[in-house]
């Protein structure tokens, strides 16, 4: 495991490692997963996704049977004279996967510059396009081209980050967001949350703030001073709510321009559509090694969505940066898994560099999509290729 997310104790109300969140006080349910809102269909969760709780390597390629395929693989190198355990039927070739079809791709890259934190893992972009990065170590802040113009240190890691209208800047750390200034100066620190909070995604709708909870698997609702106003999302069958299945730190909320939230629940390969006041709306996505769909225990691991509502869409195990529309078909790449030879090769290992990592994207006012590779430790700008001519 990662010593950026150190082992948590759950809170009151947070659910079994892997499973779904459960409101304070309500009994215990055995957990399923049934076919969304829109029909479409989902994927039962594995009981033991345990074992890998943390994400990343194989397993994010082919499940907990490619991470025991792989390590079964090296054994039997080791000892040719070993007998497989695992059947021809639990293979699974990921080559062909690693590969994009050139005709899907719609974007290029144009530059890429160092992020110059380890495990740099959050980002986000200010109205003039000035570009905010969190890592182990603090904040960074570079010009739209790429040039460091601030450097904040921080006493824990930055996990992930919001920019606030007002100015300041939201930075989500294990079990407390730190407030600070455009300049990097503190401002407070809000600290009155459940035990072992780990906030990975921070999203903005006017007065409120939402913290997505990975530690709890729920929404934080938050006002403007930090003060918890409830949860979205808990386990709630009167309302129809299964809960959130996060086997892994990756649990993103975003506002969409139509008003309602889009949350991740990555354990079902979705996301969901609910309101402010935590009705579901509807739903979209499947787990499928193919392009359109998300693949291995968990993904989507983050998203963005643009002015027009349509989505890009980020995904670890597999690295592919997608497109979709605003009701949630894939329309096409923007960097396929051969883009991100360094994430492929620690993924294919299995190495401690796999765990926690993941890529995260963001949208700048000129429409270009960044990527942070936590992996590489890069940020690539990509820009729209012109359309093509017959």
């Amino acid at each position: 495991m990662s010593d950026d997310f150190p082992n948590k104790t759950a809170a009151s109300g947070a659910a079994p490692e892997g499973g779904r969140a459960t409101p304070p006080g309500a009994p215990a349910t055995a957990t399923t997963t049934t076919a969304a809102a829109t029909g479409v269909s989902s994927l039962r969760r594995r009981s033991f996704l345990r074992a890998t709780a943390w994400g990343g390597g194989i397993a994010g390629l082919g499940g907990l049977a490619g991470l025991a395929l792989s390590r079964l693989t090296r054994s039997q190198r080791a000892g040719a004279h070993s007998k497989p355990v695992l059947g021809a039927e639990f293979s699974y070739d990921v080559a062909r996967f690693q590969q994009s079809d050139p005709a899907l791709l719609r974007y290029e890259e144009t530059a890429r510059f160092a992020a110059g934190l380890q495990r740099a893992r959050a980002i986000a972009v200010a109205a003039d396009g000035a570009i905010w990065v969190g890592g182990n170590g603090g904040l960074r802040k570079f010009s739209p081209e790429g040039e460091l113009i601030l450097d904040v240190a921080l006493d824990q890691p930055v996990v992930t980050l919001a920019l606030h209208p007002d100015g300041r800047i939201l930075a989500g750390q294990l079990g407390k967001i730190a407030v600070l200034a455009p300049t990097g100066a503190a401002v407070a620190e809000w600290r009155d949350f459940p035990a072992g909070m780990l906030p990975t995604a921070i999203a903005i709708a006017g007065a409120v703030i939402l913290v997505a909870d990975a530690a709890s698997r729920v929404l934080l609702k938050l006002d403007a001073n930090g003060k918890t106003l409830g949860v979205i999302g808990a386990r709630d069958p009167a309302r129809n709510l299964k809960g959130f299945v996060v086997p892994s730190p990756y649990f993103c909320v975003r506002m969409a321009p139509d008003g309602l939230l889009r949350v991740t629940n990555p354990g079902e390969h979705q996301i969901e559509a609910f309101t402010l006041d935590g009705d579901l709306e509807l739903a979209w996505g499947k787990g499928s090694f193919a392009v359109e769909g998300f693949c291995g225990c968990c993904n989507p691991v983050s998203f963005e969505i643009f002015p027009d509502g349509s989505f890009v869409t980020c995904e670890k195990g597999l690295p592919r940066v997608k497109l979709y529309n605003s009701a949630g078909e894939f329309t096409g790449l923007v960097a396929g898994p051969e883009a991100f030879p360094e994430y492929l090769q620690a993924a294919n290992a299995g190495t401690p560099d796999a765990l926690g990592s993941g890529l995260y994207a963001a949208i700048t006012p000129q429409g270009r999509v960044l990527i942070l590779d936590s992996i590489g430790g890069t940020i690539r700008i990509m820009q729209r290729k012109p359309p093509a001519h017959d």
